[in-house]
């Protein structure tokens, strides 16, 4: 038993290490978690209890996604706890026997918290592969199934979630045994990437969101366009809900980087990595409350395009729309059919994110 703190064990022995960090983080991660709890309640109850459409598979992909995403962020709190509490354990015996030599152990060479921490940031990088997966497949739809939109975006995807993978595997190697100068060498090389793997998936996750709103209001202006009317107020609330919704994860993301630099009294890390399933689950209990809010004011719960073409001088003709549900909003077609000439159609789609 020493009675002298080493000086690199200082800074973990401080008030703030010791008691502020873990109760702030923990506090308000389960503060969030709740919050989260309630969403995805609410999503299942809404899901199961509405009309779900034609689209059965997407109903059911979104669904699974959705259910994905809450099971691995129940993991990280589980894991997360596990960490935060048993750091917090190992410094308050060290402070009590005055046993430092525990205390070196236990940062350099601990295979439980090796294993534990390695979970952690598998279950960070799975949460965002799930998130990206969801998010890209519903920027396919609302862009009309073009390849030439989604297949770089699965590419870049796949290239960082690939970074994120192998900073996951260096950065548990060098936690293994932070005294061998080698491994200490691998985690300061995994440290790099983790900070190019979190700004590269917030870039791509602010890509997304904005090639999604801005699609939604391009299409709207292509209807007014066609002589098409759409409530401006409703397409205005959708194109809100993606914006702020959608920002939430790369926001996160950015704000973990910048505490991660900066005495903070907590770790915003937990939150990112809640936010990843937050924020698509948000979307779409917001765009189905939006829905029900418009059902009940005007008895029209879909955003629907409805065309006032001039007749012809030749034939009448007569607009006949079709509802077709994808995801959570529709496709409006618009058939018309006038006499013996061949069936033209417009399509307008619109598919919620």
């Amino acid at each position: 038993m020493s009675s002298t703190i080493p000086e690199e064990l200082m800074p973990f022995l401080s008030v703030r290490r010791v008691i502020l960090v873990p109760l702030f983080t923990l506090v308000v991660m389960y503060l969030v978690y709740g919050f989260y709890i309630l969403l995805f309640g609410t999503y299942i109850y809404m899901t199961c209890n509405g009309n779900r459409g034609d689209k059965q598979a997407n109903h059911n992909l979104y669904l699974t996604l959705t259910v994905i995403l809450f099971v691995l962020s129940t993991l990280f709190v589980v894991d997360y706890t596990i960490q935060e509490v048993r750091n917090s354990v190992v410094l308050f015996t060290t402070i009590q026997n005055g046993d430092y030599q525990m205390l070196m152990d236990y940062s350099t060479r601990d295979v439980q918290k090796t294993v534990v921490f390695f979970f952690r940031v598998l279950i960070d990088v799975l949460l965002n592969i799930t998130t990206n997966y969801m998010l890209i497949h519903r920027c396919y739809l609302i862009w009309s199934s073009r390849k030439r939109v989604a297949v770089p975006l699965i590419v870049v995807s796949v290239i960082i979630n690939a970074i994120g993978l192998v900073m996951c595997v260096l950065s548990t190697i060098g936690t293994s045994d932070s005294s061998s100068d080698s491994n200490w060498a691998l985690y300061l090389v995994g440290n790099n990437l983790a900070a190019a793997y979190n700004l590269g998936s917030a870039i791509v996750n602010s890509v997304l969101t904005l090639l999604t709103a801005g699609r939604i209001w391009w299409m709207h202006r292509q209807a007014r366009a066609h002589g098409a009317h759409a409530s401006d107020a409703f397409v205005s609330t959708i194109f809100r809900i993606i914006l702020e919704s959608g920002a939430l994860y790369p926001t996160s993301m950015v704000a973990a980087l910048v505490v991660s630099n900066t005495p903070s009294p907590f770790d915003l890390a937990s939150l990112t990595a809640l936010s990843a399933g937050i924020a698509p689950t948000l979307v779409m209990i917001r765009a189905k409350l939006g829905k029900n809010a418009e059902g009940l004011q005007t008895q029209v719960s879909d955003i629907c395009f409805t065309s006032q073409l001039a007749p012809s001088r030749e034939t009448a003709t007569r607009p006949h729309a079709q509802m077709h549900s994808t995801g959570n909003l529709r496709i409006v077609t618009l058939n018309v059919e006038a006499g013996s000439e061949e069936r033209l159609s417009m399509r307008k789609e619109m598919t919620a994110v």
